[in-house]
């Protein structure tokens, strides 16, 4: 086998200043980043609520009926619903064309808050945005008692709801007196 002999001092005399220029180098570009580098301000901004938007889209009966998750996301108008039956203290069924059966509508709080009185068989003109059902939907109603536990089973069925923004009786229930 060949003997190569010691690397000791391979470099030579040239190792030591290649590396104080190398570590001078290494010290000179972090001084000229640290005075070029702009200086970052942060601004802390404290919000207030998050206003979404008012403006609302006016749907054709018809064209939500036939498929409500179409206007997912958007804040849609309806006008001249009837209410076929109330579901708990928040909640209600509507007649609406084109689907096999009622379709369900939840008020928000400031609905409620706003002293609307919905009743089974008035006319309502709705605005709101729609969602699909879920069972924690479902589950997050019964806990909040928008919904009784006995009616969880008619919410069960619907495979999206209209959470309602703005509630307008247009036309109270006909009375049966005749």
């Amino acid at each position: 086998m060949v003997s190569f002999g010691s690397r000791q001092g391979a470099a030579g005399a040239r190792a030591m200043p290649l590396m104080v220029v190398a570590f001078l180098s290494a010290a000179g570009l972090m001084f000229w980043l640290w005075v070029k580098a702009a200086p970052v301000g942060v601004e802390v901004v404290e919000g207030g609520p998050v206003v979404e938007e008012t403006v609302s889209t006016r749907v054709d009966l018809d064209v939500f009926g036939t498929d409500p998750m179409a206007q997912a996301g958007i804040l849609i108008e309806l006008r001249g619903l009837l209410v076929s039956s109330l579901v708990g203290a928040e909640a209600f069924f509507l007649a609406v064309p084109n689907q096999s059966g009622p379709y369900l509508a939840r008020m928000l709080p400031e609905v409620l808050e706003s002293g609307v009185v919905v009743q089974s068989g008035a006319t309502v003109s709705v605005t709101g945005r729609v969602y699909a059902m879920t069972d924690s939907i479902i589950d997050a109603w019964v806990a909040s008692g928008a919904i009784a536990e006995s009616d969880r089973i008619l919410a069960v069925f619907a495979e999206s709801f209209l959470e309602l923004q703005g509630v307008r009786v247009t036309a109270e229930p006909q009375s049966d007196d005749n």
